[in-house]
């Protein structure tokens, strides 16, 4: 999901958060409420079978985190449309550090009812693309969500650093944004492994995009899981509005998707993972020989953190 800047307007504070660790002064935290994923259980797989939970109140990780995306759009006549290779979209690499503690949740009624307050510091931030941009100046950005122990995320908490300049609030801004848009989320059934089970979620921002997550159960263990993913996406708005007040209709929406991920039931994030998503959307209209080809790459990257010496 995407959360676009205007919400920086908002003035809603950080909840249910007690970890204050030192660094730059903050700004007060912004906060926007967050889709429930719809969770369907495919198969629930064999072997023993138990309720998947995460159990991670009062601890902590340090993770390493890098999104690569990429975007190109090509104009082409309707005849070649269907075949037409796109060419390798220009691509920039967003990065950092996390270091994440899990409280548990405050009774809030003005909010989703939730148990886990999970509470993030970002430090070491880099960006690389064509563009030279700063984002240093964004170390120290604060973000943190309420969640259910199945993983369910109620709300999204976002505080920029004072210092921070507007390139490394708008590039990290939405580099926070699309590591949460990828909700692990277990089903309430008991499941086994070989276990599917999809969730079904929105992706807020400039493009908003509908987004069924299907997970399969590789591995299962006392202590975590290995799953992996599969990623379907399609706009949310069935026509782009064009300059001239013009639209062009969805004709055909078609994604590429890979990925896997190692979960550690006592970590907030995933602690490997790569996952992979090439998304391409046709505009145009049934009287039109032109085609507007829309393609965007993402990848996303969890590791441990780097040991300092």
């Amino acid at each position: 999901m995407r959360v676009k800047a205007s919400i920086l307007a908002l003035a809603l504070v950080l909840t249910g958060c007690s970890y204050e660790p030192p660094g730059p002064a903050v700004e007060q935290a912004v906060a926007a409420p967050v889709d429930a994923a719809r969770v369907t259980v495919e198969d629930a797989g064999s072997g023993d079978k138990r309720v998947l939970s995460y159990e991670d109140v009062n601890t902590e990780q340090n993770s390493h985190f890098e999104l690569t995306e990429g975007f190109s759009q090509d104009v082409v006549e309707k005849s070649v449309a269907e075949n037409f290779e796109s060419g390798a979209p220009e691509e920039a690499t967003t990065a950092f550090d996390l270091r994440a503690e899990v409280s548990e949740a405050t009774d809030d009624p003005e909010q989703t009812p939730a148990t886990r307050n999970a509470f993030m510091t970002l430090s070491s931030p880099t960006y690389s693309g064509t563009d030279a941009l700063n984002v240093e100046s964004g170390d120290g950005f604060q973000f943190g969500w309420r969640a259910d122990d199945a993983g369910q995320v109620s709300s999204l908490r976002l505080a920029a650093p004072q210092s921070a300049n507007d390139d490394a609030r708008s590039i990290l801004e939405k580099a926070i944004v699309e590591l949460t848009s990828m909700p692990i989320v277990f089903p309430e059934e008991e499941i086994g492994e070989g276990a599917v089970w999809t969730l079904d979620s929105r992706t807020s921002g400039e493009s908003t995009l509908l987004q069924t997550t299907t997970y399969t159960l590789e591995e299962l263990t006392d202590t975590g899981a290995e799953l992996s993913v599969d990623i379907r996406q399609r706009p949310a708005l069935g026509a782009l509005t064009m300059e001239d007040g013009g639209e062009l209709e969805v004709l055909d929406s078609t994604t590429r998707s890979s990925g896997n991920l190692s979960i550690d039931f006592s970590q907030p994030l995933p602690i490997r993972g790569d996952i992979d998503i090439a998304t391409r959307v046709t505009y145009g209209t049934e009287e039109s020989e032109i085609r507007v080809l829309q393609s965007t790459n993402t990848r996303m990257q969890f590791s441990p953190a780097a040991q300092e010496s």
